[in-house]
């Protein structure tokens, strides 16, 4: 039986393998592509950039890299995706992996209410993937940037997108969690939960993951201007749902947020609601949770 493609997230655990597929390209492929190396460093400086390992079975056989931000992007493209960067290891190549990963990705997007899909391509070596991406349906733009040619897919369903908000209608802009004691939950937000510090004042900190604004501020700064932020809570104060793309990522995140320092409350397992969740706590016990949607 021929062992089945999978997308994994990308850990201490794999990461040397990721890295050394990028030593398997032809020079003429590797012209073509940003090594793997460089690919996870600029990922881990951008907080749009979305990656995953590809895996045949057990082993590690390729990379993608997308970029969520659709800034670029003409409005009526929007929302949109960008494939960043997309390697399969020669010993892989003209087997169809590269194609039936491209299509996961594409539904799994489209599946999210994905509008279209950008990428570029080196155009002057005879091993570049413009060939590959217009038999999968991109279309050539005729543009250009950094001397790459501009390619664009429409993605199937994309009729269904749902209507953005209307501008009246009020948004949650931040979040506030009070907090007892500071250095603490800055640790756990900031190395456990990747979020980014984006304005520090003390007793006031405010972090940004992924377009979610999320403030830690002492009680003792408001307590002030109401009696009501002086007095302690009981039980739980607020939960942070954090989705994963599938439903085995739900145990990789459950393992690495342990390692570093989370109270694990519930173990993965699949709910009747179709869904695998998993909870943690943070230092001052509000319990979070991780979940994956289930294949129906």
């Amino acid at each position: 039986m021929e062992p089945e493609l999978t997308l994994k997230l990308v850990t201490s655990d794999n990461v040397r393998a990721i890295i050394r597929l990028s030593d398997t390209l032809t020079a003429s492929q590797a012209r073509c592509v940003a090594t793997n190396a460089i690919s996870l460093a600029q990922a881990h400086v951008a907080e749009t950039a979305w990656i995953r390992a590809i895996y045949l079975g057990h082993e590690p056989i390729g990379f993608v890299m997308l970029d969520l931000d659709d800034d670029d992007v003409p409005a009526a493209d929007r929302p949109a995706v960008g494939l960043w960067r997309f390697m399969i290891g020669r010993p892989w190549q003209r087997r169809g992996y590269g194609k039936q990963v491209l299509e996961h990705i594409v539904a799994h997007f489209a599946d999210r209410g994905i509008r279209t899909m950008y990428t570029s391509c080196v155009m002057e070596e005879p091993e570049g993937p413009y060939g590959f991406y217009m038999k999968l349906g991109f279309v050539d733009t005729g543009e250009m940037e950094d001397e790459e040619e501009i390619l664009r897919l429409t993605l199937p369903q994309a009729s269904s997108v749902p209507p953005r908000p209307l501008a009246a209608v009020p948004r949650v802009a931040l979040i506030t969690v009070w907090v007892d004691e500071m250095a603490p939950m800055r640790r756990f937000y900031c190395d456990a939960l990747g979020f980014l510090v984006k304005d520090a004042l003390g007793a006031y900190v405010e972090l940004e993951n992924s377009g979610t604004r999320l403030a830690l501020c002492e009680r003792g700064v408001m307590a002030e201007h109401s009696e009501g932020f002086g007095e302690r809570p009981c039980g739980q104060r607020f939960e942070l749902a954090f989705r994963c793309e599938e439903p085995e990522d739900v145990d990789e995140a459950y393992r690495l947020l342990l390692e570093r320092g989370a109270a694990g409350t519930a173990p993965p397992r699949d709910m009747p609601w179709g869904q695998r969740t998993a909870l943690f706590a943070d230092p001052e016990g509000n319990i979070h949770e991780v979940f994956a949607d289930l294949a129906t």
